[in-house]
């Protein structure tokens, strides 16, 4: 088997620790750039150390070299003064040095770069359009990589929001929040959540990478969920059935006042979330890769809340 040189970033955060574990034990060479290399506990790499917020534009340059894939994962989400720094032109930095290199850049976006009120189902070419910084940022980097389309070779992927029982999730510390209170909003079937387990990405990753046609291409990779079904299976789990009913549109407006009192910046986020119809198209990368994503999230749950 051919060994490769893999460079990674954000590999502090659990789809790229999955990524060093994967290309390690497979005896390929990993190189990783963190801000912190004292919450890298794997061996075997060769760690470069700068803040990508502020990047060290000779670190970044001796991290790139030679590399055959450079997976950039790295962003910021939850510091918004750090979000165009961090997300938009680090990445450019990251473009510019690769420009014209047989290097292959992995570029992990957001499927929230597109309009999810226009498009009822997302596929890769549907109309674009963001309601938070953080998408706002990842769409930017997508726009720079594709002004320099011709010369780059890169790969673009946009997973919905990410699930794995070890990683925190504020949606589903929400949901079982709402499910403890014993109270459920009324939602219908039609109403979807874009989620998508962490080893379905880190899989998508790994065969993308493999293959010489998904170069310049951009895929989509989420599953399309009941939110209903998906509340349901988290009171069964509990063991907690709800039994204050509230209408969905009461309870939009109880979580913008909410929002508004706590001045939480996430409300248009959350209102999307509980009132989003729109499916996510996994087609493309389906067929591309003859995978299946999973739209099972029972042993998730099950282990998720096992936790707490």
């Amino acid at each position: 088997m051919k060994k490769f040189r893999i460079g990674i970033t954000g590999a502090s955060g659990l789809i790229g620790s999955k990524l060093c574990e994967f290309y390690i034990a497979q005896g390929h060479q990993v190189s990783i750039i963190t801000r912190n290399r004292r919450k890298i506990n794997l061996k075997n790499l060769n760690i470069y150390e700068t803040d990508l917020s502020k990047p060290d534009i000779q670190i970044i340059k001796k991290f790139t070299k030679k590399i055959d894939f450079l997976f950039h994962l790295a962003s910021e989400l939850k510091d918004n003064s750090k979000m165009v720094s961090t997300n938009y032109e680090a990445t450019k930095v990251f473009v510019d040095v690769l420009l014209n290199t047989e290097t292959t850049l992995v570029y992990m976006s957001s499927i929230g770069v597109f309009d999810f009120n226009y498009n009822k189902v997302i596929t890769e070419h549907s109309e674009k359009k963001q309601i938070n910084k953080y998408e706002k940022t990842k769409f930017l980097g997508e726009k720079y990589i594709y002004s320099l389309k011709k010369k780059l070779k890169f790969i673009i992927v946009r997973p919905s929001i990410v699930l794995d029982p070890k990683m925190k999730s504020n949606i589903i510390k929400n949901l079982i929040a709402l499910n403890n209170f014993k109270i459920r909003p009324k939602i219908s079937q039609s109403i979807l959540a874009n989620f998508v387990l962490s080893s379905d990405v880190v899989n998508a990753l790994i065969k993308l990478s493999k293959e010489k046609k998904s170069i310049g291409e951009s895929f989509n990779i989420s599953s399309n969920v009941s939110l209903a079904e998906f509340m349901l299976e988290i009171s069964d789990i509990t063991n907690k059935k709800p039994h204050i009913s509230i209408p969905l549109n009461i309870f939009l407006i109880l979580i913008k006042i909410v929002s508004f009192m706590t001045n939480r910046r996430n409300v248009k986020s959350l209102v999307v979330f509980f009132s989003n119809t729109s499916r996510v198209s996994s087609e493309k990368i389906e067929n591309f890769l003859d995978l299946k994503i999973s739209e099972n999230f029972s042993h998730f749950l099950k282990k998720y809340i096992g936790k707490k």
